[in-house]
C-alpha cells in the first residue's frame, strides 16, 4: 500500500498526516496544494475544497486525528474529538498524537496542505 504524505499548515502550527490509497485521497491529492478556509465544530474543522472528489466508501465515524472528505458541500474534515454528522470519506489520519495539539489551539481558521514531496523539492 502506498501512502500520499501530507502537511497541514495552519499558519501558527504545522502537523503531518498521510492520505490512505483510496479512490477518494487520490483525487484529493491530485488537487495539492490546496488553501481552505475553515470552519470549527466543536472538534471538527471543515472547509470548502472546491471539487467534487465522488462517493467511494463512507463510514459514520473517524477516530481523532482523522481526515475525511464529505460530498455534502465538498468539504474536507479534519476530526479531533467530534464524530461526523453523516458518513464520511475516511481518507487519512494526522501522525501520532499530534491531532491533540488542535484542541489547545486558538487560530485554525485556514489551512494549506501540501504534499510532503513537493515541499522537498522547493527546499521547504
Amino acid at each position: 500500500m502506498s501512502l500520499s504524505l501530507i502537511e497541514l499548515n495552519f499558519g501558527n502550527l504545522i502537523l503531518q498526516a498521510e492520505l490512505f490509497e483510496t479512490p477518494v485521497a487520490a483525487k484529493f491529492s491530485r488537487n495539492l496544494p490546496c488553501e481552505i478556509s475553515l470552519v470549527q465544530w466543536g472538534n471538527e474543522l471543515y472547509g470548502p475544497i472546491g471539487h467534487d472528489l465522488g462517493v467511494h466508501a463512507p463510514v459514520p465515524e473517524i477516530p481523532p486525528g482523522g481526515i475525511a472528505y464529505t460530498g455534502q458541500g465538498g468539504y474536507l474534515c479534519i476530526f479531533f474529538g467530534q464524530q461526523p454528522a453523516w458518513p464520511v470519506e475516511h481518507i487519512g489520519k494526522i501522525s501520532g498524537d499530534d491531532w491533540k495539539k488542535l484542541l489547545h489551539e486558538q487560530s485554525l481558521g485556514r489551512v494549506t496542505v501540501r504534499l510532503k514531496e513537493e515541499l522537498t523539492q522547493r527546499g521547504a
